[in-house]
């Protein structure tokens, strides 16, 4: 549920370098736009002294909030938000900022208003999951399937651990199906959910990073099984209760003292309030806090595991969550047991973000200063993500200022040479493979471009400014953003080739696409058979009104015009095969509760017409087999009917590349 969610979670998998995102449990983690990693000892360069920013202090971040919150609540059509911040063991700030309910006018008070921080839930989870390591009942090296009374595929020899489910590194696909549900009588228990939505493992386990929904509720399961207490009895009476987070909870739907005090969640502050978000993937998403609760959990956090001499965590553990166990890279920030890493000269900060479909929210710890804050929106609103960017940076620039790059000089040849190994076609490892979301990943495929100077872009990702971001080596196959704080960093193969660009966080990776599988020839051949397609289908009627009016008949054999009626009758079959999961899919981008078990008879009757389909291509290569070879007909009814022919063969090939034709309900 990072941002995760329509924002997020689909996010991720429609352009994976953007949010990284409908991280709807992710989300995807939401990618705040943080900083680079320290160079490595062998760059030779140290980065210039800055002067210190203001001193953090309430005073000083009220007159920095008032000045942003507001306005961003404005210009992005936002309902509410709330602000809470913490420093040196004490509460420095929490402010709440527009409305709970907008219509009512009811206010966001940021100890009493309940808002959705969708994947920072995780972080809970695997507080949960290290409490058990604490007391020798899970082990985080050992294969999960001796916790669990059901079997996960032996895909790779090596077995999947819960070090593993908490870096992302499990190797699952990206499952999208019932992640939401519409009501409580919807919600399954741990266990059936997770039966009944396992995923394929596509990554060998330890290896590839690829944020998963189900790896954290995977996790859940776990803590519920081994502790013998319900998931969200074990997080209330562990975490909850310790911390005197009174005002938060896993339940759904809320407890009753609880349910007036949640904030409405909106689109944005111009629509009506949506309802309550039923998350089936509970571990991963389900919190319902205020700030002010949240400032407890941070102070755990950023206190070595206790507040007000009460421990959650031994201070041993608390360093191992916080240290980086997983990296893609040296100079790329990696992860630690559920947290994120950004490394920024001089300062390292740890964070998650979070979405639902409606709410939109970042915690973020600077260990070494003490600081912690948490910021939540209650709307998707116009770009909320850019949003919390720019709290983010505002933060950052003001309290933390970052020195510029290092001035390391790479030799301009090796930069152009390196620019152009590197330009390609990359997808996303948070994917569907086996599924028919594997089309959301040929959609999600970004393009890297180097310029004649070696200076990349990738397609899609831009600055707060609205322009491509540009990138610049500043060691081997390492890039920097110029006027800006991330990097970016490749890596060849035993080959020599480059195969993967790796973004931060390191939740995902991008993979280089072979020219056949990349979305523009894809989207060339088969963009190219249904607008025949669609020509043919358009211009039928017309050109049997013609012959109609000059009484020149096409055929004289009945077969003739039975293939020739079929033939038409299948472009149009075509056509409307492929808008269907295009409709559904935007749908579910608005409602993502319409994709769970209620779909299931229109995803049957999908992969029925699909497969009948199929026996319609064949009735096209028959029908330009009988048409090439009948007298009195021009060189282009044969040329079409041989294109129409050639045309449905690439689209049924690209529908079982694309496993639009299954017979599968998962998704």
């Amino acid at each position: 549920m990072q941002r995760a969610i329509l924002g997020c979670h689909l996010a991720a998998m429609l352009g994976w370098t953007l949010i990284s995102v409908v991280q709807a449990q992710g989300p995807a983690p939401s990618p705040l736009i943080l900083g680079p990693s320290p160079p490595p000892a062998q760059v030779p360069a140290v980065a210039p002294e800055t002067s210190p920013g203001p001193e953090l202090t309430k005073a000083d971040f009220d007159t920095f909030l008032d000045a942003l919150i507001p306005s961003q609540l404005r210009n992005r059509n936002i309902a509410g938000a709330v602000v809470s911040v913490v420093k040196d063991g004490q509460v420095l700030f929490q402010k709440g900022y527009g409305y709970a309910d907008f219509e009512a006018k009811q206010p966001v008070l940021p100890d009493q208003t309940l808002f959705r921080p969708g994947s920072i839930s995780k972080l809970f989870t695997a507080t949960a999951v290290m409490q058990l390591v604490e007391q020798g009942k899970l082990d985080l090296d050992r294969d999960v399937s001796g916790y669990l009374d059901f079997a996960i595929p032996k895909t790779y020899p090596e077995p999947v651990t819960l070090r593993q489910l908490l870096t992302h590194t499990a190797g699952f696909e990206d499952t999208l199906k019932n992640l939401f549900v519409a009501h409580e009588s919807d919600l399954k228990l741990l266990r059936a959910y997770l039966v009944n939505q396992m995923p394929a493992r596509i990554f060998p386990p330890g290896k590839v990073p690829s944020y998963s929904n189900y790896g954290f509720t995977l996790a859940g399961y776990i803590v519920e099984r081994v502790s013998g207490e319900k998931f969200e009895r074990y997080i209330d009476n562990h975490i909850l209760k310790p911390l005197r987070m009174t005002n938060s909870t896993f339940d759904q739907p809320l407890p009753p003292e609880l349910a007036a005090q949640m904030s409405k969640g909106y689109l944005n502050a111009a629509k009506k309030p949506r309802d309550f978000e039923f998350v089936q993937a509970a571990p991963a998403g389900s919190l319902s806090t205020t700030a002010a609760d949240m400032t407890r959990f941070m102070l755990a956090f950023l206190q070595d595991g206790s507040v007000d001499g009460v421990a959650i965590l031994k201070p041993e553990t608390v360093r191992q969550m916080e240290t980086r166990q997983f990296e893609l890279h040296p100079m790329i920030s990696g992860l630690g047991l559920t947290f994120m890493e950004y490394c920024m000269n001089p300062v390292r900060v740890i964070a998650h973000g979070g979405d639902t479909v409606y709410f939109h929210s970042d915690m973020v710890l600077v260990p070494d200063a003490h600081v912690g804050y948490f910021v939540s929106y209650n709307s998707l609103g116009k770009n909320v993500d850019g949003g919390r960017g720019e709290v983010w940076r505002t933060f950052v620039n003001r309290y933390f200022p970052i020195p510029g790059e290092p001035k390391v000089e790479v030799d301009p040849n090796t930069a152009k040479s390196d620019g152009h190994a590197v330009s390609g076609v990359y997808d996303g490892t948070r994917r569907g493979e086996t599924t028919l979301l594997k089309i959301l990943a040929l959609l999600g495929q970004v393009r890297v471009s180097s310029d004649k100077d070696g200076v990349l872009t990738v397609e899609g990702d831009k600055n707060q400014r609205g322009e491509l971001k540009k990138w610049k080596e500043i060691a081997p196959l390492v890039y920097s953003e110029v006027d800006g704080l991330e990097r970016i960093a490749f890596r060849r193969d035993a080959s020599g080739t480059v195969r993967e660009m790796l973004p931060f966080p390191a939740i995902y990776e991008g993979q280089r696409v072979p020219w056949y599988a990349s979305k523009i020839f894809v989207g060339l051949v088969i963009g190219g058979s249904l607008v025949l397609a669609l020509l043919t289908v358009v211009l039928w009627p017309v050109a049997v009104l013609i012959r109609r009016k000059y009484e020149r008949p096409l055929f004289s054999a009945k077969r003739d015009r039975v293939l020739y009626f079929l033939s038409r009758i299948i472009c149009l079959g075509e056509l409307i095969f492929i808008l269907t999961p295009v409709i559904a899919f935007s749908q579910g981008l608005k409602h993502i509760v319409i994709l769970g078990d209620a779909i299931n008879p229109w995803l049957q009757a999908f992969h029925f017409f699909g497969w009948l389909l199929m026996v319609g291509v064949v009735v096209l290569i028959v029908a330009a087999a009988r048409f090439v070879r009948l007298p009195g007909h021009g060189l282009w009814f044969r040329v079409h009917a041989i294109l129409l022919a050639i045309g449905g063969s690439a689209f049924g090939l690209f529908a079982w590349q694309y496993h639009l034709l299954d017979t599968s309900l998962r998704f």
